[in-house]
């Protein structure tokens, strides 16, 4: 599989995107104004425990509270193994008390409705390990199979840990020397020491540790020998990236470009059009089909059609090619628009079991290079396929863009005639309240065009009920369903 990462820096953000046999399927993004918090280490202040769910949650200075469970350690970086999920073993309650200061780390972005998720187990990422300095372990990453490189790095594990520490092989780490892994373990023992000695001295809400930028975070966490090129088109940080990042070997500074190109370099690789598709409810497939996207506040949902597509000798083989090409569009774009929690797939009815199985597994290939670990179930006896994907940062809809300011994230506003006949309720009640010889109606142009042309009889009639005389005023800049109607008191 041939991987590029290509990294657009600018004023006021860094974009990544992640290239898999000339396919984007990731994209990073690390806004100035509205940074991401994963990573970042925090000493905050229990505001409020629940037993209940065995879970605090912790103000952190930001908008909402952070959430705490005991239950189990995650590591955004997806290399943590499952013996850690108990490493807390006494109920919260027994463990927190509210107005009790702790330093915890940011596991889950925060979401519109919900805090950031957290864990009081510190973890600090490495090239080849990750340092967990107040957790007595050791793990090894899943990905690394051999037996006998497992145990040579269980016993380098043990030999280096920190008193009271523990350590978490990443992948990378796989067949590098004892004292390259000390090197690596060195410098994330030294940012600890710093991190600890910051957060004795600063009051509660502090930001004491700030996990690093993106382009040094795609090196440390991307860049191998299997990337073919990573181009950056700032100057600056391509130089940063050679002169602070010496566990590079030669093949991955080979595979380090400083881009210079006239064109923009998003432009040029044929990025911005992948990302405006990305933020389309309707994705259409090369066979002529086409995929409909949509979320709810409990998942999101994804319908397969199979569209101008007609091709086949018979119906059944018309719908196994448009699933087929529909199971790897789909996983693609569930990881460049990074979707996570609940994912359900409605596919085209297939009859065959075997036709459903080839289209199940070409799906979950797909996501094999994905590092959010999704859990794909069997075809249901609905003809569905019910995924859950880990959710480590914001979804791309939600870093790129706002709530429609006229409908409210609804998606639709109100239709026209439905505006002109509440008009028309509220000119009744004004009518009603205050007495005046005028009543004025300021309304989005579409509404007083409305009102104007369609019912300009009806308009009299009203005028005739109230006894007034009434003003339509078209206002460009007001929302569609917003409008005012003000009824003038008779001067004294």
């Amino acid at each position: 599989m041939a991987r590029k990462i290509i990294v657009n820096i600018g004023p006021y953000e860094t974009r990544a995107v992640i290239v898999e046999d000339d396919h984007p399927v990731e994209l990073l993004y690390e806004i100035k104004d509205s940074e991401k918090i994963v990573g970042h280490i925090y000493k905050g202040r229990v505001s409020n425990i629940v037993p209940g769910t065995q879970a605090a949650f912790v103000d952190i200075g930001l908008h909402k509270d952070a959430y705490l469970t005991l239950g189990g350690v995650e590591n955004a970086e997806g290399e943590n193994d499952e013996e850690l999920k108990d490493i807390f073993r006494s109920p919260i309650q027994d463990m927190l008390k509210v107005g009790q200061d702790v330093i915890l780390q940011i596991l889950k972005e925060p979401t519109p409705t919900k805090g950031p998720r957290s864990t009081m187990a510190i973890s600090f990422p490495g090239r080849h390990l990750v340092l967990m300095p107040t957790v007595e372990h050791i793990g090894i990453s899943r990905r690394i199979s051999h037996d006998k490189e497992r145990e040579r790095l269980r016993a380098i594990g043990k030999k280096l840990a920190p008193k009271g520490g523990g350590i978490i092989f990443r992948t990378a780490a796989e067949g590098v020397e004892e004292q390259d892994l000390a090197d690596d373990l060195n410098i994330l023992v030294k940012m600890w020491q710093k991190m600890e000695g910051k957060a004795k001295k600063a009051p509660p809400k502090t930001l004491v540790h700030r996990d690093i930028s993106l382009p040094m975070k795609l090196v440390r966490d991307y860049l191998n020998d299997d990337v073919d090129r990573m181009i950056v088109d700032s100057r600056e940080d391509y130089q940063e990236i050679l002169e602070s990042c010496d566990f590079l070997s030669p093949l991955q500074r080979a595979a380090l470009e400083l881009y210079d190109g006239k064109e923009p370099v998003f432009e040029a690789f044929g990025i911005e059009k992948e990302i405006a598709t990305a933020l389309d409810a309707k994705v259409w497939l090369d066979s002529g089909g086409y995929l409909i996207f949509d979320k709810t506040e409990a998942m999101n949902t994804i319908d397969v059609n199979s569209g101008r597509f007609s091709g086949g000798a018979d119906l059944e083989e018309t719908v196994t090619k448009v699933n087929l090409e529909a199971a790897k569009v789909v996983a693609r774009q569930i990881r460049l628009r990074n979707l996570a929690g609940i994912i359900i797939i409605d596919f085209i009815d297939m009859h065959d079991a075997k036709n459903r199985q080839k289209v199940l597994k070409a799906f979950r290939d797909a996501f094999k290079g994905d590092r959010n670990r999704p859990h794909i179930l069997d075809f249901s006896e609905l003809g569905l396929v019910q995924m859950t994907r880990k959710r480590t940062a914001a979804s791309l809809e939600e870093t790129l863009r706002e709530k429609c300011p006229c409908c409210e994230g609804r998606g639709k506003t109100l239709a026209v005639a439905t505006l002109a006949n509440q008009i028309r309720r509220q000119v009744l009640h004004e009518a009603e309240r205050i007495e005046g010889k005028t009543i004025t109606v300021r309304a989005h142009e579409r509404v007083v065009e409305f009102l104007r042309a369609h019912h300009d009889q009806r308009l009299k009639e009203l005028e005739k009920r109230c006894n007034r005389t009434i003003h339509l005023h078209a206002e460009k800049g007001l929302a569609l369903e917003a409008c005012k109607v003000e009824a003038k008191l008779n001067e004294s």
